[in-house]
């Protein structure tokens, strides 16, 4: 790899990696008592490999089962399988990492994990991996959060996405007094020109409303 260049993986790369990292887990006796494995993953994996509004991404971001037997010692043998796959096929070190674990802690990382769970969507499985989709409520939440702070275009393409998955299995657009009662989930009020911002993408995309005016 060439130093200095961003590396992303594209919807083949990542199942190539996965694919690997599933191997792996097999290895470990560890990891196999656990298996399978579940995670959640929120951000550009979901984008690349569910709603296909971005090519590639840099990384994928998870957040464990807090349930997992012996969790801990289950996390130290998945992050040596993680790093034998990017030793073995050259990737960068945090091509799949824990980071997005200190928004959701606690009782509130369990409750994430199983309405995550209950909710369905599942990005990736292997023999012994399995992969969901954050609960939308909490991704469309951080990604309002991130857009009032940032403002970067392709956070509002990700949430656009994300809303329009919800309007779907809503069956209705989102109340802008919903949305607004997400500070919860992000611990801090959500910025009223982020949702403006979303809210307006999405009719200029599909041509109807996403988010009920106030």
């Amino acid at each position: 790899m060439t130093p200095g260049r961003e590396v992303t993986f594209s919807t083949e790369d990542f199942h190539q990696a996965l694919l690997a990292l599933d191997s792996e887990i097999a290895k470990s006796k560890n990891l196999r008592a656990a298996a399978p494995i579940k995670l959640l993953s929120a951000g550009g994996f979901v984008a690349v490999t569910l709603f296909h509004n971005r090519n590639s991404t840099q990384d994928i971001d998870y957040i464990i089962d807090p349930d997992t037997k012996n969790v801990t010692k289950v996390k130290e043998k998945l992050q040596k399988a993680i790093s034998a796959v990017a030793q073995k096929r050259g990737l960068v070190e945090e091509w799949i990492n824990s980071r997005m674990e200190v928004f959701a802690v606690g009782e509130t990382k369990r409750h994430l994990f199983y309405d995550s769970i209950a909710q369905g969507v599942v990005l990736w499985q292997g023999t012994n991996l399995i992969i969901y989709a954050a609960k939308w409520e909490w991704s469309l939440a951080r990604k309002l959060k991130r857009i009032g702070s940032e403002r970067r275009h392709i956070d509002v393409s990700d949430a656009v996405e994300i809303l329009a998955q919800m309007v779907q299995e809503n069956g209705s657009p989102l109340s802008y007094e919903l949305v607004k009662s997400w500070n919860t989930i992000v611990y801090t009020p959500l910025d009223d020109a982020a949702i403006k911002q979303v809210a307006e993408a999405f009719v200029a995309r599909f041509g109807y409303a996403g988010i009920s005016t106030p």
